[in-house]
């Protein structure tokens, strides 16, 4: 089972169902071969290389990179989460589907934390401290009674069983309370305690507008200073943004979304007519955090403070950015400012003139890189070395990728060819033990090659096959980490009884480069071929290239030490590069 839906009900309603059909809602599809194919809704194009295979039920596209199955493709264009999408598929197939008392729990944690979210904020009235809390919000910060009742901010006392009085009183278990967060148990002897103490608490709501965490801030100056709810069934501190249900609908209006820093400050950029703004909750920029801004909006200004902390955090933010499917935008604030002191002092012509200012992320992050060269030739070559890293991670989108070369040659003044050579030779793979091994370490890896991807169109079909990949050591060859994570991922699913592979592969949350390289084989059209010779012609071709390559960098490594060493003199370092370089050899011919 998958959340509360089981395998077998998503099953039946992918096969009521046509890929077809229901992407013709959004995209023109034209016939081409056993494929459909259109232009892509997730990016511009004027070629077509968005493709439907209606039989195997998933879509691809060659230009972007984005794939999956049906319920992905209407995640995407509804904006709507993984149980949503098929429940409205469901209705759509008349397919009846049963919730588990797993959904049944999620429901109690949302009344739970509506209730005590209304106690909170009860309290930031009534409570001494609480009213202290009040006036901190309203006369420092600039938030007007309104604000604090419209996002029903509250205050928790600083004490050690306030909210555990409260849960008691009403009759709610403490064990579903810790479950979320609220309160904690304790190690010493039986009970529980408050987890916020002294905090002015602010609700974290879904796009739905379901209470899923708590955000508490300290306004005394005590440490830690801000506090969050830990990560839970419905909670997930890395992939949830602050504002979300609110901003949502308003991005069409304004066309982005905005993410600052703090909840107080998305809170004084509602207020001010901002409405589109979102903060993380606790955590730096995720790519999660990027997934979900792509679900609502094509665009992301991030408008952080003007200082040397919010210059680096522009910087951290550009990988992941360029690995998610939504643009991004740097919007700085005048250095001193954050967003409610620039709209109170300034007001809001000069935030928007701000954020209508903003500088695409990929080329501030060029900028600032290449301006910490020094301008030394050295300098630069290394700076342009740490700008091509990000964009290693885009290959499979080759649109998007000769996109960003144009404007980095255009932004160095260095050729395209260039770049594209230097992008090359930083993404020459290492076969010395595993790909994934090396791309943990931080070694770059190059996007699959088209024999990989045949191999994984085939497992996808037999799994049974990827043993003989294992046992064979053909694994440690591949070069594509991708590659390698989607098999160890067929595997688990295979080992798990998942009985249809491809019905069970878009189930689970994946990394969108995964995701792209899974769908990228499953549009892969086999059925014309014997699949026992294409897995063997594969596999040795995979052999083959491995063997080339390694031949290549024993070469290359012998005649550095060569070179490094005296002449004349022996060396039992290059002895001992021939002999392996021997047995590759002898063991190729095998």
């Amino acid at each position: 089972m998958v959340g509360s839906i089981w395998e077998t009900q998503i099953r039946e309603i992918k096969e009521r169902i046509s890929i077809v059909e229901v992407i013709s809602g959004y995209v023109s599809l034209k016939k081409s071969g056993n494929n459909f194919i259109g232009l892509c809704p997730f990016h511009t194009e004027k070629t077509p290389s968005f493709t439907v295979n209606e039989k195997k039920g998933v879509y691809h596209c060659f230009g972007c990179g984005t794939g999956g199955d049906v319920i992905g493709f209407l995640m995407r264009m509804k904006s709507e989460d993984f149980a949503d999408t098929v429940r409205h598929l469901a209705h759509r197939a008349g397919v009846s589907l049963t919730e588990s008392a797993a959904d049944r729990k999620k429901d109690d944690y949302y009344s739970i934390n509506e209730l005590v979210a209304n106690h909170y904020h009860q309290l930031l009235f009534s409570d001494t401290q609480g009213r202290k809390a009040f006036r901190y919000l309203t006369a420092e910060r600039g938030l007007s009674t309104q604000t604090v009742n419209d996002y029903v901010l509250g205050y928790a006392p600083n004490d050690w069983n306030t909210t555990v009085s409260f849960l008691h009183a009403n009759k709610v278990p403490l064990p579903l309370a810790s479950d979320v967060g609220l309160v904690m148990k304790k190690q010493a002897s039986q009970g529980y305690y408050d987890r916020f103490r002294g905090r002015i608490m602010f609700p974290i709501r879904d796009y739905r507008s379901r209470i899923i965490a708590f955000g508490g801030r300290k306004f005394d100056g005590e440490d830690p200073k801000y506090l969050n709810s830990p990560d839970s069934d419905i909670y997930r501190k890395g992939a949830s943004l602050y504002g979300i249900d609110i901003a949502r609908s308003h991005v069409d209006r304004a066309g982005s979304l905005i993410f600052v820093e703090g909840y107080i400050d998305a809170l004084v950029m509602h207020q001010n007519g901002f409405k589109n703004t979102v903060a993380t909750t606790g955590t730096a920029v995720s790519l999660y955090h990027a997934n979900v801004a792509s679900r609502f909006a094509r665009c992301a200004v991030f408008l952080f403070d003007g200082d040397e902390a919010g210059e680096k955090a522009g910087l951290r933010t550009t990988e992941v950015i360029l690995s998610s499917d939504v643009e991004g935008r740097m919007a700085l604030l005048p250095q001193g400012y954050d967003p409610d002191t620039l709209l109170i002092k300034q007001g809001k012509e000069a935030m928007n003139k701000i954020i209508l200012g903003a500088v695409p992320l990929f080329e501030y992050f060029v900028k600032k890189t290449i301006a910490g060269a020094q301008g030394t030739v050295a300098g630069k070559l290394q700076a342009i070395k740490d700008i091509l890293v990000p964009l290693q991670r885009i290959e499979q989108s080759p649109i998007k990728l000769d996109l960003y070369i144009q404007k980095l040659a255009e932004l160095t003044g260095v050729s395209e060819s260039s770049l594209r050579s230097g992008l090359r030779k930083a993404n020459t793979p290492v076969h010395e033990g595993s790909p994934v091994a090396a791309a943990r370490a931080g070694t770059p890896v190059q996007a699959p090659s088209q024999v990989e991807t045949v191999l994984l169109s085939i497992l996808i079909d037999h799994p049974e096959k990827m043993y003989n990949l294992y046992s064979g050591g053909i694994i440690n060859l591949l070069t594509s980490t991708d590659i390698i994570a989607s098999i160890h991922y067929i595997k688990t699913l295979y080992e798990n009884g998942a009985k249809d592979i491809k019905n069970a592969l878009f189930q689970q949350d994946l990394d969108d480069r995964v995701k792209a390289v899974l769908s990228a084989a499953i549009v892969n059209d086999l059925s014309e071929e014997n699949v026992h010779e294409l897995y063997e012609y594969a596999v040795t071709k995979i052999k083959k290239a491995y063997y080339v390559n390694e031949q290549r960098r024993l070469s290359r490594e012998i005649a550095r030490t060569s070179a490094a060493g005296d002449r004349g003199a022996h060396n039992p370092q290059i002895d001992a590069l021939l002999k392996k370089k021997k047995e590759i050899v002898v063991s190729h011919k095998k």
